[in-house]
């Protein structure tokens, strides 16, 4: 009688930043829930802080491939680094041997290194994940018919058909691919985990207080930011309590600080801390140039989890919702008037409701629960 026990599934993990990493350690949970043997690889410099990741900073379950530093966002050693990184995640590869592949998609060239890889292991279960397309989310007007940004854009859209399955992290994105490709992606929300905070309302009398959250880099519409906090601060007294870092966090707190009354908390770790900020807001701020091809932003999520309403100007998911689930308002670039009126007849009961409807939201769609659900609803169906 054969009493050995069946060898787990292996799955293996792959994630190119940092700031992805949030998405990467979810699956692990829930493939280690299944009772699968799951490593999770990613590189040994952080994005978010352009510096090597500190040995104490480093997760259970991960391997820390070396990639090459770079100081700026849009740089040929960050992409050769990525390159070198997804080359060095196939080799790894080919010793440990997994049975199944989840691949975080950017960095492209991920894309082309896994099927690669699944060419020549047939039997792996390869799954994409897109949760960025690059180029696509280039703030740079045009760029996205040039023959770089093809090529760029080609390195993922010409290896999706090597994968068993392909996800996509907000239906916008699932629209695009399928227009490129014609593979209509299925869609799995970006999550985050319920942090159990005490929501204890505190808006103030007789002002309007906004919140920005997360990082300022140049994908934010800094121009439409000041023209509509000016109109906001012609009516009434303005807060703006900023979360935030980022390279152009500087220039943005000097600009919006003759214009409103800037509260600036640093970066903040603590979820009660953070909480606290969104209970004296009326609303959150997610401006974004017009070109961004983003469907719903990790800030929102944060919003949408503190019961914070948003005042937005992205297309997609959270433009739809907001229309829909009545969680916030959406502000067109070219009538910044109308929604400044909007926002200042929204401060006393709508407020309220907007806040149960964005902490709904993301109970029942965002949440690690209904991240999970979906997921395990996609994996067993056939």
């Amino acid at each position: 009688m054969n009493t050995s026990q069946r060898k787990p599934i292996r799955t293996a993990i792959l994630c190119i930043s940092d700031v992805y990493l949030s998405r990467g350690l979810q699956l692990q949970a829930f493939y280690e829930a299944r009772g699968e043997e799951v490593i999770i690889l990613t590189p040994d410099f952080s994005h978010r802080h352009k510096a090597p990741i500190a040995p104490a900073s480093r997760k259970r379950g991960v391997d820390y491939l070396h990639h090459r530093p770079y100081q700026k966002n849009l740089s040929w050693q960050r992409l050769l680094g990525h390159a070198e990184f997804a080359r060095d995640a196939r080799k790894y590869l080919e010793a440990w041997k997994p049975d199944r592949i989840h691949a975080l998609v950017p960095a492209n060239t991920i894309a082309r290194e896994m099927d690669k890889y699944k060419k020549e292991h047939p039997e792996v279960l390869l799954y994409f994940d897109l949760i960025d397309l690059w180029p696509e989310s280039l703030p740079v007007k045009g760029f996205e018919k040039t023959p770089p940004a093809w090529i760029w854009k080609h390195l993922r859209n010409a290896h999706l058909s090597a994968a068993n399955k392909v996800f996509a992290e907000c239906g916008l994105f699932a629209s695009r691919i399928e227009q490129q490709t014609g593979i209509r992606p299925q869609i799995l929300y970006w999550s985050i985990p319920d942090d159990k905070t005490d929501s204890k309302l505190n808006l103030p009398a007789n002002r309007l207080s906004l919140c920005y959250l997360g990082s300022v880099n140049n994908i934010i519409d800094l121009e439409a930011m000041q023209a509509f906090l000016s109109l906001l601060a012609s009516r009434m007294p303005v807060d703006l309590h900023v979360i935030a870092n980022g390279e152009k966090k500087e220039e943005m707190v000097e600009k919006l600080s003759g214009i409103v009354h800037v509260i600036d908390h640093g970066l903040v770790y603590d979820p009660q801390a953070k909480q606290d900020i969104f209970d004296a807001c009326h609303f959150g701020l997610n401006l974004m140039k017009p070109e961004v091809v983003i469907g719903l932003s990790m800030k929102s999520l944060d919003y949408l989890k503190g019961g914070l309403p948003i005042v937005n100007s992205l297309q997609g998911d959270l433009h739809d919702w907001i229309d829909t689930s009545k969680c916030g308002i959406n502000i067109d670039h070219d009538d910044l008037e109308l929604a400044a009126r909007q926002v200042l007849e929204s401060l006393k009961e709508e407020n309220l409701q907007m806040r149960a409807n964005a902490r709904r939201l993301y109970t029942q769609t965002l949440s690690i629960d209904a991240f999970e659900s979906r997921l395990n609803k996609i994996l067993t169906s056939r």
